[in-house]
């Protein structure tokens, strides 16, 4: 009759059904890494012209189109990146040293040092640490100042940091200035 005390009663479960209840329905195992031959195909087969999903079928049947897809942006971005010859590069740096004054003195009015000081400080840093130490700083003035936090409506970059404290910024234009072009969120 199944019923115990007015309830349904619960059989016990088979190993099979313990061992399908426990594992997780959404979880897709990883595909692996991709090998350079894999790289190869798959930059060969995009300059063919091939959609996503052909290149999965055809060459992939273990990894999604997306996963295509974004490995080949990463491997055309790794490309841009290395495509600076001796004499881009020569291009570049004769450019550089003659504007370097004029690209660092506005931070360096900003922050009270010397241009070449900054300009020293910020390459020996590098982008990676520059970011990180710039999210510290912000962190530090909101723990500070709880009443300039983006809950009390102000922008958390409607202030710029100067040698002398925070001053305020108070263009609400909606366009970007100089202190608000540079901030690089994650």
């Amino acid at each position: 009759s199944g019923y115990s005390n007015g309830g349904p009663v619960q059989l016990p479960l088979s190993n099979q059904q313990y061992t399908q209840m426990a594992q997780p329905m959404s979880i897709r195992a990883s595909s692996g890494a991709w090998t350079p031959q894999d790289d190869s195909t798959l930059m060969a087969a995009r300059a063919q012209g091939m959609n996503w999903a052909p290149i999965q079928q055809s060459y992939f049947p273990s990894k999604t189109p997306n996963a295509c897809r974004k490995r080949h942006e990463r491997l055309m971005e790794r490309r841009s990146a290395d495509d600076w010859d001796g004499l881009k590069l020569e291009n570049l740096a004769k450019n550089y040293m003659g504007m370097r004054r004029e690209i660092w003195s506005a931070l360096a009015a900003q922050t009270g040092e010397k241009w070449n000081v900054v300009e020293q400080k910020c390459m020996s840093q590098g982008i990676k640490n520059l970011q990180t130490a710039a999210r510290s700083c912000a962190r530090r003035e909101r723990m500070l100042d709880p009443s300039s936090s983006s809950s009390s409506g102000t922008h958390p970059h409607q202030g710029s940091y100067s040698h002398s404290g925070f001053e305020a910024h108070t263009d609400d234009s909606g366009y970007a200035d100089e202190h608000d072009q540079d901030h690089d969120h994650d």
